[in-house]
């Protein structure tokens, strides 16, 4: 086992999430073969539950320019798009039950720690939409779109500010904790929600 500390911040966030992002991986519905629109609509539920709560809170906060935060936000109002085509009205979407994770928000390092999971979920997208391409049909739920084209470059934008601003030892085990945290609420919440 590789006790060194990390060289990067990158790195450090993937190593403390690593055991958690595979066991998502291979238990989440939607990922599964022959997984279609109810999976895709159970994933997006959950998934909205969990962020929603601190999305806004997340996106306002304090951020050096480079990371462009303005233009991260909003993707709580994606997945509410999905479920709105899907059939659901605003009552029952704001119905639906919240995870009641509050991460902590208080310092660069944290935020970039929760921002490394919703991150790394639009850019795993992309995997997924390829994979629903078919039971999906014509339907391409606005999630799945994430940034378009921009989504590669949109990653690597947000890396750079993370290895930027992340530049010790401390600030970067900071960073890990939290992706740890949000991963781990993520993850039982959609257990809990019968989405993995």
């Amino acid at each position: 086992m590789d006790l060194s500390p990390p060289a990067s911040a990158l790195d450090a966030m993937r190593k403390a999430t690593s055991d958690l992002h595979q066991g998502l991986e291979q238990s989440l519905l939607v990922a599964a073969p022959g997984a279609g629109q109810s999976e895709y609509l159970s994933y997006a539920a959950a998934l909205l539950g969990w962020m929603a709560p601190f999305e806004e809170q997340l996106w306002n906060a304090p951020w050096p320019e480079n990371m462009r935060a303005a233009e991260r936000g909003g993707k709580s109002q994606w997945i509410e798009e999905d479920l709105r085509a899907a059939g659901m009205n605003d009552a029952a979407i704001e119905d639906l039950p919240a995870s009641g994770f509050a991460p902590r928000l208080d310092t660069l390092a944290a935020r970039i720690g929760t921002a490394y999971v919703i991150e790394g979920a639009q850019l795993g997208t992309q995997v997924l939409r390829k994979k629903l391409s078919n039971s999906l049909s014509s339907w391409s739920p606005r999630w799945l779109l994430g940034y378009g084209p921009q989504t590669a470059d949109k990653w690597r934008s947000f890396v750079a500010c993370a290895e930027a601003h992340l530049n010790d030892e401390a600030s970067r085990h900071e960073a890990a904790m939290a992706a740890r945290d949000a991963f781990a609420s993520l993850s039982s919440w959609f257990k809990l929600r019968g989405a993995a």
